[in-house]
């Protein structure tokens, strides 16, 4: 069976633009009752190949536009016109410079891949490169399903979300999704996540009490063709 190496191509000034669909639901539950914020935006993103610099790409990614369809304050949502700033290798591994992400879950919208050649049906497991404040660290399952039928220009990969490394016992089912690879760019073509995040602390006026927090997440990210 044909093994396939998977790299992300690099040129600077290359630009990629992307629709992003947002829906969800974050909420607390405390000794003061319980609180619910639905979330449901829609973006449209870009990224851009900056420079290169020992073999990995600093890219820019900036939200060109933001709606919601809910009655969100401004203030909470993603900001028009902000540029973020990655720094990117080949494989995929992304670190936010100056650690801030574009947008809540844009840690989940770069796959990584692993330097060895990949064969239908094979996984492999990265960590997340930023957990969202969780006490312990997300890993993310990929598994190479194959070239995709209808157009044999994208690879198929499916994902499992783990809080946890996926073969620890105590580790945690997180969400799934999948992603489509794009040949001809060597780029991110389309993917989809859901996502759950629970988190308990103690209420620090009251370590005796516990606050929880529960995210739910459903992201939807499809290429703009220019």
């Amino acid at each position: 069976m044909e093994k396939i190496s998977f790299r992300y191509s690099f040129i600077p000034g290359k630009k990629f633009a992307y629709r992003i669909l947002v829906g969800g639901m974050v909420k607390v539950s405390g000794p003061m009752g319980e609180y619910k914020n639905p979330i449901g935006i829609e973006m449209e993103i870009s990224q851009k190949i900056l420079t290169l610099d020992n073999h990995e790409a600093i890219i820019g990614v900036v939200i060109d536009q933001v709606k919601s369809n809910q009655d969100i304050p401004a203030e909470q949502l993603p900001e028009t016109g902000k540029e973020s700033v990655m720094r990117m290798d080949k494989l995929g591994k992304v670190t936010w410079i100056g650690g801030q992400a574009a947008w809540q879950g844009a840690e989940h919208s770069m796959m990584k891949f692993p330097a060895e050649a990949l064969t239908s049906g094979e996984s492999w497991v990265q960590q997340v490169e930023e957990p969202s404040g969780a006490a312990s660290p997300f890993f993310t399952r990929y598994t190479f399903k194959g070239l995709n039928k209808k157009n044999r220009k994208l690879a198929e990969f499916s994902t499992e979300l783990f809080n946890g490394h996926p073969d620890d016992v105590e580790s945690r089912h997180s969400g799934n999704g999948f992603f489509f690879f794009d040949f001809n760019d060597s780029w991110i073509d389309s993917c989809e996540s859901f996502i759950e995040y629970i988190f308990s602390m103690p209420v620090p006026e009251n370590p005796s009490l516990i606050l929880s927090t529960e995210t739910k997440l459903q992201i939807d990210m499809n290429r703009i063709k220019q």
